[in-house]
């Protein structure tokens, strides 16, 4: 299942508990505000070994640049929920 996190994990709990719950098979979709935590170094340390996604478009909303993780379009987040099925989304 595809763990959605919204929420920036400096702001709340909702990366650390999607972390929790998930299987470890599960990807992460980093998006809105939860980018954030794909350019912090204490995150990506923490998300080196997750299957992790993050969302082009907020990245450059926020004029972020993700060090990792691989970037995604609505296109592609569209195409990994039909792959997947229906996310569990994440949010404070």
């Amino acid at each position: 299942m595809i763990q959605l996190v919204l929420s920036s994990p400096f702001l709340g709990q909702a990366l650390e508990q999607a972390l929790r719950y998930r299987d470890v098979s599960d990807p992460v979709v980093l998006m809105q505000d939860a980018v954030v935590a794909a350019t912090a170094p204490v995150w990506c340390e923490r998300l080196a070994r997750v299957p992790l996604y993050v969302m082009r478009e907020d990245l450059l909303a926020r004029g972020m640049q993700g060090r990792i993780g691989m970037e995604l379009d609505m296109a592609g987040l569209i195409s990994l929920i039909a792959e997947q099925g229906s996310p569990q989304t994440w949010a404070d």
